[in-house]
C-alpha cells in the first residue's frame, strides 16, 4: 500500500525499494571511510580512491533518498498554509504543483540525458589519480533518477486527479 492506503504501483515499489537499497550506499561509503583513515593512519599507507569513490556512492544516494522521499510523500512541505487550506484548496495546489514538478523532472531529465550520453560516450573522469569516472556516473544517476522521480511524479499526480490521496501524510 502507498501513503495513501492506495494500492502501491510498480513505481512505488521501485522507489520503495530503490530507497532501501540506498542505505547501504552509506554504509559502504562508511566503510570506505574508515578503511581510508586506518591506510593512511595506521598504516601510512593513504588509497588513491576510496575519496573518489564515496563521492561517486554518495551521489548515487542522495540522488534515489530523493526518489524514496518522493513515494513517502515526506519531502519538505509549507504545513503551516497547506493545513489551513480546505480539501478542495489542498486538491487544487497539489494539482498545480504535480504539474510543475512533473514539468521540472520532465525538463532536468531531458538534459540530463544529453549530459550523461555525452559523458558516457567519452567515459569522463574528474582528473583525478583514481581515474574513476565521476562525471559519467553522477550525470548517469541524474538521468535515471529523473526518469524514475518523473514516473513516480506522474502516477502520484495521476492519483491525485482522480481524487485519490496525492498529498496524504508521510507513511511511517
Amino acid at each position: 500500500m502507498t501513503a495513501g492506503g492506495e494500492r502501491e504501483t510498480a513505481i512505488d515499489r521501485i522507489a520503495r525499494r530503490a530507497g532501501e537499497l540506498t542505505s547501504w550506499l552509506f554504509f559502504a561509503c562508511m566503510l570506505i571511510i574508515a578503511w581510508e583513515v586506518a591506510a593512511r593512519y595506521g598504516f601510512n599507507a593513504p588509497t588513491i580512491w576510496a575519496h573518489d569513490l564515496t563521492i561517486a556512492l554518495c551521489s548515487v544516494g542522495f540522488l534515489l533518498s530523493g526518489l524514496y522521499t518522493l513515494q513517502r510523500r515526506a519531502h519538505i512541505r509549507i504545513s503551516l498554509l497547506y493545513d489551513r487550506f480546505p480539501p478542495h484548496v489542498r486538491r487544487v495546489v497539489d494539482a498545480v504543483n504535480g504539474a510543475i514538478i512533473l514539468v521540472f523532472l520532465g525538463l532536468l531529465g531531458y538534459r540530463s540525458a544529453i549530459d550523461a550520453r555525452k559523458s558516457l560516450a567519452i567515459m569522463e573522469d574528474a582528473g583525478t589519480a583514481s581515474q574513476i569516472p565521476l562525471p559519467a556516473i553522477a550525470k548517469t544517476a541524474i538521468f535515471v533518477a529523473c526518469v524514475l522521480m518523473f514516473l513516480l511524479a506522474a502516477s502520484q499526480w495521476r492519483r491525485g486527479l482522480r481524487g485519490g490521496a496525492a498529498s496524504s501524510s508521510p507513511a511511517r
